[in-house]
């Protein structure tokens, strides 16, 4: 019983150490939409070229910890398809987007009514001036819909399962202990 419990505080300092020793992971969507210049081949997108600052959309779809960002200007840099990863994304309030992969890459039109369609995604890290938050993984998708140049652009931060994994760990000690004491 004494080994039980000495590993039972041991492995509860040891998660509380470790989560205290690193920064926490960014959480929450941000959404945009604003103008941009869709460059494009019969099926794929090719470039994106942003007209102009894109802006926030309302409170709904700015959560986490973004919030309080709803409705500030964001500076974009323009998409190059072909152009190597990793590169800038967006900026706003202190949060960095930069893109490490793009993974759905599409350009068509819907028959009969003559309307285009373009859709572009993948993964990126999102980062922070503020060092109370860790470079977190996230994922990033851009939208137009039609023959406009109005586009819409949701990232979401993907925080990493340490603390999951961290507490996985320690189960494992306490299953092998207690196999071990019963052997």
């Amino acid at each position: 019983m004494k080994k039980f419990i000495s590993l039972l505080a041991t492995s509860l300092v040891l998660i509380l150490a470790t989560s205290n020793a690193s920064a926490i992971p960014i959480t929450g969507v941000i959404n945009f939409t604003g103008g941009a210049t869709v460059t494009h081949t019969p099926t794929e997108v090719t470039a994106v070229a942003f007209n102009n600052t894109f802006a926030n959309l309302s409170d709904t779809l700015v959560t986490g910890d973004f919030n309080g960002l709803e409705g500030v200007a964001a500076s974009f840099t323009d998409i190059n398809v072909a152009a190597p990863t990793p590169y800038s994304l967006w900026t706003i309030g202190g949060f960095t987007f930069q893109i490490t992969s793009i993974i759905q890459n599409s350009f068509g039109s819907i028959p009969g009514l003559g309307l285009n369609f373009a859709l572009l995604g993948g993964n990126g890290i999102i980062s922070s001036t503020n060092s109370a938050f860790e470079d977190t993984q996230g994922t990033w998708t851009i939208t137009a819909n039609g023959n406009s140049d109005e586009m819409s652009f949701s990232s979401t931060a993907v925080p990493s399962p340490a603390g999951t994994a961290l507490l996985g760990l320690a189960l494992l000690g306490f299953g092998f202990a207690r196999r071990n004491k019963q052997a």
